[in-house]
């Protein structure tokens, strides 16, 4: 069993790890929460069976799962779950083992008693929030939202006052500065068929512990507690995670929201047949898809409906802002690429070349054209049809991973031979991969810029070419410090269930660990997220870091003569990066960069703005422009790096 957790892994760390079949293709029973989650166990780098740790974590998880607001439960009907004693815990253990889950329904059960009573009280209060809201009387107060609400009285002042903030955010996104009452009864009204949707999957256990719905959160939440990237997904989240990572899917080229005043189109993916046609644009709403009806469908079936095979066809009803007909569209589907989420290139004219700024916002991989590896090469050879190379930047700074196969392809283009990756797995088996190709295709003045956001593969390529010494990295003082290896079956589209559970650490060239530390970066350029609490170590049951023993690159090196073709892949030292004409370089380097960096009054200035803006942040929601608009039209990390690379090709 062990060894099936290593055919296949991924590292990413921008998913939340959110569990769900599809009732339409299988029915979980009680059973099933048994036999996936020792599956589960006996993969896992950490947590080999289930323990009072996994069963303290699954009960806040839950809880959380359901209310993470806070507007839902109080202290006194959490307090029975999430203050277990040892007695409590071992009877739950061998429940477990008996297929009995009478605790977690238990839970369920006060969970469907607080849905009951939400619903009775924003009933009761509705009438005054739309008065108040019209008039702008409404005072918004805030609370602790890290902890539940003493009573039901204090409950019901944060459902209202959760009511007015999600009108006040559907009014904001629709830039709606004096909205009438009709506007505010729509949106309340679409609100809360969004809020009851969420709250059926609670409700009506009439199969008890073999519901469903009930083995599904049970799974979420046991699952979730194993560490921070294990977990579960629905066939439509895995479909979007494929999307992601191979940058390709069959469709007409939209991108569809919903909102409360319908299903509209938020995008028009460049090249797609919707954008070749000039007959969709951005804001037009949906009324029907192939001449049905959607006003009485869910957001996730309309979506199922405008899946289809490339070379079908697909009618669009749509409705033109200001015009009362609907217009019908007839499109057909196709490969579609995203285009706008691969690798993108910019130059610098200097001396009689280029300098070449190269962003890779992932590691993606389609299994045929589209990778980023092939991307890259592509790039290199636009870069040398303009002339000499006199330096190269790999922008990673918003890179959150993605296949670990196009990190290891990557960083061989930039080392002559030598080890790439080390893992280390649950059984204490060692094994890594090195570059056996041992040619350059760069070798030059070579930076590699990131930001705390900076995760998984692309830690893996930044630590590696540092180790190797072919790059320096820049950027914040360290990369997010994902070092974990997920077994996961999120990329295979046959698969009966997805999931992914974290079998193993991974280590750099020298046998560093990114785990929880990161990558530390050789020169410091504080980029827009530099203050924020962003990384593994904030991160709720992120496993532990360590770091390889001397041994295991012992053992590499005495390792008998044939048995690799290249022996000097094994002399590194451990913890100790390759000495080269780069880190030679790195004092003058820093001084000259820190220099440049407090003469710059706009460097300065942008410094100065990130003083208020330190707080623990989601990387999802951390956009990819790092400069903004107070600070002139320039990128002020990527200007400094390209300020390095002219002082390593001068130098050179």
């Amino acid at each position: 069993m062990f060894f099936r957790c290593f055919f296949s892994f991924l590292l990413s760390f921008f998913i939340i790890s959110i569990w769900g079949f599809s009732e339409e293709d299988f029915q979980l029973k009680k059973q099933h929460i048994r036999q996936t989650m020792e599956k589960m166990f006996a993969c896992h780098v950490e947590n080999r069976k289930i323990s009072p740790l996994t069963v303290r974590r699954s009960f806040k998880i839950y809880v959380q799962q359901f209310d993470p607001n806070h507007v839902y439960l109080t202290k006194e009907e959490v307090k029975p779950f999430l203050s277990l004693n040892d007695q409590e815990i071992e009877e739950i253990i061998q429940n477990y083992h008996q297929d009995n889950h009478l605790r977690y329904f238990a839970l369920n059960q006060t969970i469907e008693n607080a849905i009951v009573r939400h619903r009775k009280i924003r009933k009761e209060i509705i009438r005054d929030i739309f008065e108040e809201e019209r008039r702008g009387k409404f005072q918004v107060k805030k609370w602790e939202t890290h902890d539940f609400a003493e009573d039901v009285d204090e409950l019901r002042d944060r459902i209202k006052i959760h009511l007015i903030w999600e009108i006040r955010a559907a009014l904001k996104r629709s830039e709606i500065q004096m909205p009438s009452e009709q506007t505010i009864k729509q949106i309340s009204t679409f609100q809360e068929s969004k809020r009851i949707a969420r709250e059926e999957a609670y409700l009506s256990q009439k199969k008890g512990m073999d519901s469903h719905n009930f083995v599904v959160h049970v799974l979420k939440a046991m699952a979730k507690s194993l560490d921070a990237h294990s977990g579960y997904y629905s066939p439509k989240e895995a479909y979007e995670i494929r999307t992601y990572l191979k940058k390709e899917f069959s469709g007409i080229g939209v991108v569809l929201s919903e909102e409360f005043d319908g299903i509209r189109v938020s995008e028009i993916l460049q090249g797609g047949p919707a954008y070749r046609s000039q007959k969709v644009a951005v804001g037009d709403v949906l009324f029907g898809l192939d001449d049905h009806p959607i006003q009485e469908k869910s957001f996730d079936q309309v979506m199922e409906m405008m899946k289809g095979k490339p070379g079908s066809k697909l009618i669009l009803n749509i409705k033109k802002k200001g015009k009362e007909s609907l217009e019908k569209v007839t499109l057909v589907r196709e490969k579609i690429t995203i285009d706008n989420e691969r690798l993108s290139l910019d130059t610098e004219v200097f001396a009689d070349g280029v300098i070449g700024k190269i962003h890779l916002p992932g590691f993606y991989d389609n299994g045929g054209k589209i990778s980023v590896e092939k991307d890259l090469r592509q790039a290199l050879n636009q870069l040398r049809s303009q002339g000499k190379i006199y330096g190269l930047i790999l922008d990673l700074r918003n890179n959150a991973g993605g296949f670990l196969s196009q990190a290891i392809k990557v960083s061989s283009m930039f080392i002559s031979g030598g080890i790439i990756v080390v893992s280390k797995y649950a059984n204490g088996q060692v094994s890594y991969v090195r570059d056996v190709n041992g040619r350059h295709y760069y070798s030059g003045p070579l930076l590699v810029l990131i930001s705390k956001a900076s995760a998984s593969a692309a830690e893996v390529v930044s630590g590696t070419l540092q180790d190797h010494g072919v790059a320096l990295v820049i950027g914040d003082e360290r990369s997010y410090g994902k070092g974990s290896i997920q077994y996961q079956t999120l990329t295979d589209e046959t698969a009966d269930s997805f999931f992914k559970v974290t079998v193993g650490r991974y280590y750099t060239a020298s046998g560093r660990s990114p785990q929880i530390v990161g990558v530390k970066s050789d020169i410091h350029v504080p980029t827009s997220v530099h203050r924020r609490e962003i990384g593994e170590r904030y991160v709720p049951y992120a496993i532990s870091g360590d770091q390889l023993p001397g041994e295991v690159f012992d053992f590499l090196n005495r390792t008998k003569k044939g048995d690799f073709r290249d022996k000097s892949a094994f002399t590194l030292d451990y913890l100790k990066p390759y000495h080269s004409l780069w880190r030679s370089m790195l004092k003058r380097l820093k001084e000259n960069s820190s220099g440049r960096l407090d003469r710059d009054l706009n460097f300065q200035l942008f410094l100065k703005s990130t003083e208020n803006t330190y707080s623990r942040s989601n990387p999802l929601q951390i956009k990819r422009d790092f400069s903004t608009s107070n600070f002139g039209v320039e990128d002020l990390q990527m200007q400094e790096a390209v300020a390095i690379i002219k002082d390593m090709a001068i130098s050179n």
